[in-house]
């Protein structure tokens, strides 16, 4: 796809769950992640604009954890530190509990991937819902809570806008990145840090980012390639139909195995693939993507 000389080409590399939980080897949800796919996505950093990290962040009451009747091991909580070796992180079909021991429920971006940006501008945009996530009235933790679960400061829109800002850690309640819930369904009362209306960093970009002016490529990075990767990209087409979107086949982690959707992780990423174009989204190795847009 050829870009508009005029204008320049802003890229900003989405990382998709690549928490401790999810993708460090002491992790409550490990999904297989290797140290590889993990240096792919630094050597994606590395030629991005603005990152955003895109990280699930929930209550204990969440529905999905298998421990509130859902399909998932509890993963990625405020606070990690304070859930001590027996606390029960899942419970097995047979109903045996599991106790976390030496494993972390932390969301924070594993270490490897986190050396990368740790020297970059940060800060973290969260949106209200993910205060009100799990059914609860009132939020179940502090946007002090946040921030010193990720140890970085939130800003609001005018910062984000105005300010220089080159990694963003950006919380989220969904699969999918991008998705928030209508404000109708929003508790309406007011908190001191939490924003009055629902929105996240992507709702955001094009403000930073004037079309008149920038040309917006998303590469998206993550885990797992057919829950998260998927349906973050997904939504990120739906939100940017002009952009050029591009996921980076050799930067991510296939969910397999039995009892799940696929047998081999080669399936995994065929049937990606192949939905993704049917939406415009290009698939290309991370070596491919670097020589194209190394700076």
């Amino acid at each position: 796809m050829t870009q508009n000389t005029n204008k320049k080409n802003i890229i900003v590399a989405i990382l998709t769950d690549w928490s401790e939980a999810f993708t460090s080897e002491d992790g409550s949800f490990y999904c297989g992640t290797q140290e590889e796919d993990k240096l792919r996505t630094n050597e994606i950093i590395n030629i991005s604009d603005l990152v955003i990290a895109a990280t699930d962040l929930h209550p204990l009451n969440a529905p999905e954890f298998v421990t509130n009747g859902g399909l998932f091991p509890v993963h990625d909580l405020v606070l990690p530190e304070q859930y001590d070796k027996d606390f029960v992180y899942a419970i097995t079909p047979e109903g045996v509990e599991l106790r976390l021991g030496d494993k972390t429920v932390s969301p924070q971006l594993t270490e490897t991937i986190y050396d990368a940006v740790k020297d970059r501008k940060g800060s973290i945009i969260v949106p209200r819902g993910v205060y009100f996530q799990g059914g609860n009235v009132t939020p179940f933790c502090t946007p002090d809570d946040i921030e010193k679960t990720f140890d970085e400061r939130i800003i609001s829109v005018d910062e984000f806008i105005e300010g220089d800002f080159d990694y963003i850690v950006a919380p989220k309640q969904y699969f999918d990145a991008t998705r928030l819930d209508s404000d109708i369904v929003m508790p309406d009362s007011k908190h001191q840090g939490i924003p009055d209306v629902n929105y996240n960093v992507f709702d955001l970009l094009e403000k930073k980012y004037p079309g008149d002016e920038y040309e917006i490529t998303l590469i998206n990075t993550g885990v797992v390639e057919g829950i998260c990767r998927l349906h973050t990209s997904s939504g990120l087409r739906q939100m940017f139909p002009r952009s050029r979107m591009i996921n980076i086949a050799d930067a991510t982690t296939a969910l397999y195995g039995i009892g799940l959707g696929y047998e081999t992780a080669e399936q995994s990423r065929d049937a990606c693939e192949r939905v993704g174009k049917d939406i415009g989204i290009e698939y290309m190795t991370t070596k491919k993507c670097v020589e194209e847009f190394r700076k």
